[in-house]
């Protein structure tokens, strides 16, 4: 896609590709066909990540980022229209279409999965269930230390943050925490160094005034408070809307549908706010 002309790129043409593709729909545009004498309105489709944005750009004008977290947790940015370059590239990131034709720029990271891996080996080094991460609550004192000592691990180690894709807490000794919850609160704050990181190399373009969090990671309390503390000059909340992605379709289209305007609690946010006690990242 040359997002330049908004078009196809000029070699897609050349080697004749473009006679094999569907004919190009915005995603608010619906088709009709027919069935049994009767014309039904059909909507052309939209990509999962780029329908799950639609809610929050009808619902928000101001500058936001949706950051959508699973097995990859990957930051949206509909306001930022730069080109990517080779950095960008390198470091995963890459450029969605809007429904309504408009680049995305987009970084992902493989947080979900990550987290995932480690609470199992935690699970088996501490000998605990796998779900027992979902009942450690934020300790204040414990992640204060922590962010603190590794404060000074960095300082006097400026390789230690490696390349995006490669995991901080491999790296580090499960028998010099004293208990799955110490070592989980770790593995959190290490998560979030990636995590800044990604957010942060697409917040090029209009300044951005709020950042919200769907997913697995926004009810996960250490998550949301280091990522509130991260952007303290940004509101942060977490976000929750059942069946994001259906709804992200059927908003696309709602002007064909529904001449009702949307509810105001399509959206239910939680707010977190910027904590003094833990240093920014």
């Amino acid at each position: 896609w040359d997002f330049n002309k908004n078009d196809y790129h000029e070699w897609v043409e050349k080697e004749g590709l473009t006679t094999k593709f569907a004919p190009m729909y915005h995603g608010d545009e619906l088709i009709s066909e027919s069935n049994d004498d009767r014309r039904i309105p059909i909507g052309v489709g939209v990509h999962d990540s780029s329908a799950a944005l639609i809610p929050y750009l009808a619902c928000f004008k101001e500058p936001f980022i949706l950051v959508s977290t699973g097995t990859w947790c990957i930051s949206l940015n509909p306001f930022n229209n730069s080109a990517l370059n080779y950095d960008e590239l390198k470091q995963d990131c890459l450029c969605y279409l809007s429904f309504q034709g408009k680049p995305v720029k987009a970084s992902r990271l493989f947080a979900g999965y990550e987290h995932e891996h480690q609470v199992k080996l935690l699970a088996a080094h501490f000998d605990k269930s796998n779900d027992h991460y979902s009942s450690v609550k934020l300790d204040m004192k414990m992640l204060t230390k922590l962010h603190s000592d590794d404060e000074t691990a960095v300082d006097n180690n400026h390789d230690f943050i490696p390349m995006m894709q490669e995991s901080l807490f491999a790296k580090r000794e499960l028998s010099s925490f004293g208990s799955f919850e110490e070592a989980y609160h770790q593995l959190i704050i290490d998560l979030m160094k990636q995590q800044v990181r990604s957010t942060q190399m697409i917040m090029q373009g209009p300044a951005i005034r709020k950042i919200f969090v769907d997913g697995g990671f926004s009810r996960n309390p250490i998550f949301m408070h280091l990522m509130a503390a991260a952007f303290p000059d940004i509101q942060v909340f977490g976000t929750s809307m059942a069946q994001a992605t259906a709804v992200g379709a059927a908003v696309a289209i709602h002007q064909y549908w529904n001449k009702s305007a949307l509810p105001d609690d399509l959206i239910q946010l939680t707010y977190h706010p910027a904590e003094q006690e833990v240093k920014h990242f």
